[in-house]
């Protein structure tokens, strides 16, 4: 509840953030073996092994469309990959797959956000750069392009829209994606290495109250209603 009343449902939804941290950890078993081909298949497997074992929601679905479009595309040598291009196409086959997907609103959202952040991201990076560090207008610039989108949306089918998203997104997601890297990590170790399971633990429910708090901070800022 408090996710959704911060603007911030989409951190929790499986779909391209996800996708992208497993595709990372795949280039980077990759790198170690030190063979691009062999990169490529580790990749291919890890999307499918993921998506896979999470199923295929339609966010998810669109995510490892376009992953594989894109991995498609590198492995043809492709010097320049028209995201654009991806997207449209990604949506066009996500339609013939699974018609039913369209009257879904995680398929809305999920299109809807990353269309904003292709189209509209620039316009609002150069208007950041501005008055802020380079950095933080990427951040907020990517932020805000998905909600110019989304919030129309929002306001149609749940009648309320959080402009605070913008910035709680630009602050929780990164400390969602170290929280589920250094939680596969310590996973690893932990098993590797029995005694540092305590101090794990410990460093793991951290990280969780700090987002805890700031998740429910964002949460009782004001929403537009309608």
């Amino acid at each position: 509840d408090a996710f959704r009343n911060a603007g911030l449902s989409h951190i929790l939804a499986l779909s391209g953030m996800h996708l992208s941290m497993f595709s990372a950890i795949a280039i980077l078993l990759g790198d170690i073996v030190g063979r691009k081909k062999i990169t490529y298949l580790i990749r291919i497997i890890a999307l499918i092994l993921f998506v896979w074992f999470a199923g295929f929601s339609p966010s998810l679905l669109r995510a490892f469309i376009c992953a594989s479009l894109s991995l498609m595309a590198a492995m043809n040598s492709s010097s320049k990959t028209d995201l654009v291009l991806i997207l449209s196409f990604s949506f066009i086959l996500q339609c013939i797959i699974s018609p039913s997907d369209i009257h879904n609103i995680g398929f809305i959202m999920s299109y809807g956000a990353l269309a904003g952040i292709l189209l509209t991201s620039n316009f609002f990076r150069y208007l950041y750069s501005k008055f802020m560090p380079q950095a933080l207008a990427n951040s907020l610039s990517a932020s805000t392009g998905a909600q110019f989108i989304t919030a129309p949306v929002s306001l149609k089918v749940f009648g309320s829209f959080c402009p605070v998203g913008v910035i709680a997104t630009s602050m929780v997601s990164p400390l969602v994606t170290v929280f589920i890297y250094s939680g596969l990590a310590l996973i690893i170790l932990s098993l590797a290495i029995p005694v540092l399971q305590a101090p794990s633990g410990i460093f793991i429910n951290l990280q969780y109250n700090i987002i805890k708090f700031f998740v429910i901070l964002f949460s009782r800022t004001p929403k537009i209603q309608i």
